[in-house]
């Protein structure tokens, strides 16, 4: 074999090995960096929450109720927004118990108005925080709920992604601490998407299958 076949040989050889690791690559994912999208509407939080026919109908109705409607509109707020299959559970496990105790059903226009406060403005909290303001936290950042000042934790989580550390998809762990230094005592949910910029707040949105109240619904609506 003379000198120009092995030279050719060797290029081919070469060419195989480097589509054989391209390949394999791209069957992997390869090495990818994950960036969040910040999603900006132009409405107010209670127009936007408004605006979601059939997401958010019944966390407006709440807010009507509560008279909140001013503040949610102009107040800088992060909203942990819950869809109406948070309430649509909480109602239908309150109404179980009712039935088993011989009590006619309950809905949201029934309830105490000032459990129902209690409850819901731990869901919302005064200022803006994004995502990004809970990096480098890693127990999460502790914060007062709006009108009552109860104590909730927002925590960062990012998944890991291919070739990268926490370079995934991320979601936020959001807690009522129920006064208590001890982990093992928190309400905890998490959100499924982030960041959507109203003109006057932030809404993440907590996942579906959260039932409001954070464990503390039946116990204050059960008589």
């Amino acid at each position: 074999m003379n000198k120009r076949t092995i030279h050719t040989a060797g290029r081919l050889l070469a060419l195989s090995a480097a589509l054989l690791l391209l390949a394999y690559c791209a069957k992997d994912g390869g090495y990818h960096e994950y960036t969040k999208t910040r999603s900006q509407v132009s409405l107010n939080t209670y127009d936007y929450l408004k605006s979601q026919a059939g997401t958010y109908d019944s966390m407006v109705k709440v807010i009507d109720r509560l008279s909140l409607v001013r503040a949610v509109k102009s107040n800088k707020l992060t909203v942990m927004a819950l869809t109406n299959s948070s309430f649509a559970v909480a109602i239908k496990n309150l109404n179980i118990l009712r039935k088993s105790n011989f009590k006619d059903p309950v809905y949201l226009d029934d309830l105490d108005i000032n459990h129902l406060d209690t409850l819901f403005c731990r869901y919302m909290m005064p200022g803006l925080m994004p995502t990004d303001s809970l990096l480098g936290a890693p127990d999460g950042k502790l914060f007062n709920s709006l009108k009552f000042n109860a104590g909730m934790n927002m925590l960062l989580f990012s998944q890991p992604a291919s070739g990268l550390n926490k370079g995934g998809p991320q979601y936020i762990t959001f807690s009522d601490t129920k006064g208590s230094f001890y982990i093992s005592k928190w309400a905890r949910t998490n959100t499924s998407s982030m960041d959507t910029y109203t003109l006057n707040g932030i809404v993440h949105v907590i996942t579906p299958d959260h039932e409001f109240g954070f464990n503390e619904f039946i116990s204050r609506f059960k008589n």
